[in-house]
């Protein structure tokens, strides 16, 4: 049986940047500035809205898989921010090490 060859996936962490006002309502009440998930986890992926998700999941995918956003100026970053046009949250997503199921 041949064993075909894995990528490198990477680790990414997703962190409550900004949360941002739009609508005299008050800020998102999901999220504190400073949360963090490791998006490597299915559970920790669960506890982000699928607003910001979705707006999350492109950028996500690349940045797993090794590629940069050229926009960027630090290539193992990226932010994010959610559709929701009352309670805008901004998300960091950081590339940490290489990530292994196993782990």
């Amino acid at each position: 049986m041949m064993v075909k060859h894995m990528p490198k996936v990477y680790r990414i962490i997703a962190k409550v940047h900004e949360l941002r006002e739009e609508s005299g309502r008050g800020p998102c009440k999901l999220y504190d500035v400073g949360d963090e998930f490791d998006l490597s986890k299915p559970e920790e992926r669960a506890k982000i809205c699928r607003w910001a998700f979705n707006s999350m999941f492109p950028f996500l995918t690349v940045m797993e898989f090794g590629g940069n956003l050229p926009w960027e100026p630090d290539s193992e970053k990226a932010y994010i921010a959610c559709p929701d046009p009352h309670n805008v949250v901004v998300f960091e997503l950081r590339r940490e090490g290489e990530f292994r199921p196993e782990e």
